[in-house]
């Protein structure tokens, strides 16, 4: 088994005679709206070969990991694997650019995609948040590729049971997909605080999964984006020793510190599952070349410019459409309203916008042309609200271009707003609404902090991870879940 970084989160497998891509992602204009670009630039991987694979593996619905650009230049024949989600978000988006066989495989299912070839899709607990691992196995060896799926440990440890009691190789993000807390109204030095937790707050977690996994190789891929667009080129500060995105040197550095084996793993370099070693491929010098993003910038300037003329500003008053689109979102999920329960405002900058408030508050639902008193509220360019209202462009799609600003009291994360925005379809809500009322969601647990003893519920509010695994207790009695960084 040889596994080639194709750079971000993209994999290509060499496995008993067959070459698989996972989540491979090149396009030229970057994803979520002409704001992220692979870091470092992959486009020299890319050739005639990597595009005629035998199979493709994609593990969630964000367009770093799913590549409409590169899926047009991939023969219809060539199948498409995807795990079964609620929603069929997943599934649209692979078949618009053409027709081709996608495949949807249950949870827990091993599949033979090619002759000697074995995956599996295992997503996170709660389907509040569609993102899964895959893992393949064949020729006695396995692989785990997280990617950015957020999985229990307990899940890992049963990954590792399913496949024989061995992990090979463990390959996963140490840099998360967030706009928290860039796009949100803080001062310079709360912000600079927060993007330092919620960068340790990962790693821990991604320490958690390799002691988990126990593997024969750890190859942290890191992620993380780039930001090209000269409105967004500030957020690089987040790649550096103390920001959000830690590169690949510093992950692997932060993991050797803890006493867990970590190898570096540039797009180009392979490694070897047989032979147990790393085969470089790549050119590291980028991580200390000032000019570096400047001139990669400059070399995607056309693509950014063509993503921003593909959304003009309106001609047209978007209340019309505002009101017709929230109106639909308030009546698919009264369990979903009441856990929101808030009143939550829209700054539309820009022709045909206006100020505007969706009220989420049980008995006093509406949408409404004047905000009012908001608790929670976002501003953004008219430009991208159309795609949004027309269902083209999901807004958790949107958020992770950080073209937006947001401001809320109490400065407190409400899971349920951003679900209720990312799935908007009723089969995905009912899903989250069943898991969280399920009769287990009510045990608890006993958390001892000092000479004090908790009882709490055993599984985290947000997105339903373990607390017995995934909790951390930080100064003054505060209760952190590593799955998602909740703070109670």
């Amino acid at each position: 088994m040889l596994v080639r970084s194709l750079g971000h989160a993209g994999l290509e497998l060499e496995v008993a005679g067959a070459r698989i891509l996972c989540d491979p992602w090149f396009s030229p204009e970057g994803a979520f709206q002409g704001s992220w670009f692979q870091f470092p630039d992959n486009s020299h991987l890319l050739d005639h070969e990597l595009i005629r694979p035998d199979a493709i593996l994609i593990s969630h619905e964000h367009m770093d990991h799913i590549d409409p650009w590169l899926l047009e230049q991939v023969p219809d024949h060539v199948p498409v694997y995807i795990p079964r989600y609620a929603s069929d978000v997943l599934r649209r988006k692979i078949l618009r650019p053409r027709r081709r066989p996608v495949i949807e495989l249950s949870q827990w299912e091993l599949f033979e995609v090619t002759p000697g070839v074995r995956v599996m899709f295992v997503s996170e607990e709660s389907p509040m948040n569609q993102d899964s691992a895959m893992v393949v196995v064949s020729e006695g060896k396995s692989l785990l590729n997280m990617n950015d799926a957020r999985l229990s440990a307990a899940q890992v440890r049963g990954i590792k049971i399913e496949v024989g009691g061995r992990i090979d190789v463990l390959a996963l993000q140490g840099a998360g997909a967030s706009w928290f807390p860039m796009c949100y109204h803080y001062p310079s030095s709360r912000m600079a605080e927060l993007a330092l937790s919620k960068r340790l707050a990962k790693l821990r977690y991604v320490a958690r999964m390799v002691q988990a996994a126990r593997p024969v190789a750890c190859l942290p891929f890191a992620g993380p984006p780039c930001f090209l667009d000269d409105e967004l080129f500030r957020h690089n500060g987040q790649l550096g020793a103390e920001g959000v995105f830690p590169d690949q040197r510093q992950v692997v550095a932060w993991l050797n510190e803890q006493g867990l084996g970590a190898a570096l793993f540039f797009p180009g370099d392979t490694w070897d599952a047989v032979a147990e070693c790393r085969l470089p491929g790549s050119d590291d010098t980028f991580l200390e070349d000032p000019d570096y993003l400047d001139e990669y910038a400059e070399r995607r300037r056309t693509n950014v410019e063509d993503v921003r003329r593909r959304h003009p500003q309106p001609v047209a008053d978007l209340w019309p459409a505002f009101e017709d689109y929230f109106g639909t979102v308030l009546g698919l999920s009264r369990y979903f309203n009441q856990q929101i329960n808030m009143r939550v405002g829209f700054d539309l900058q820009g022709p045909g916008g206006g100020f505007w408030a969706v009220d989420l508050r049980p008995g006093r639902e509406g949408v409404f042309p004047i905000a009012g008193d908001c608790q929670y509220i976002y501003r953004l360019e008219t430009r991208w609200l159309p795609p949004i209202l027309e269902g083209k462009v999901p807004w958790e799609d949107f958020f992770l271009s950080l073209r937006f600003w947001a401001w809320r009291h109490p400065d407190a994360y409400n899971d349920h707003l951003l679900g209720l925005l990312k799935l908007a379809h009723q089969e995905p809500l009912q899903a989250v609404e069943e898991y969280e009322t399920a009769p287990d969601r009510d045990e608890t647990i006993e958390v001892h902090v000092g000479d004090f003893t908790y009882r709490i519920q055993r599984f985290c509010p947000h997105a339903g991870q373990d607390l017995r695994e995934t909790a951390e207790v930080l100064p003054g009695g505060i209760l952190r879940c590593l799955g998602h960084h909740l703070r109670v």
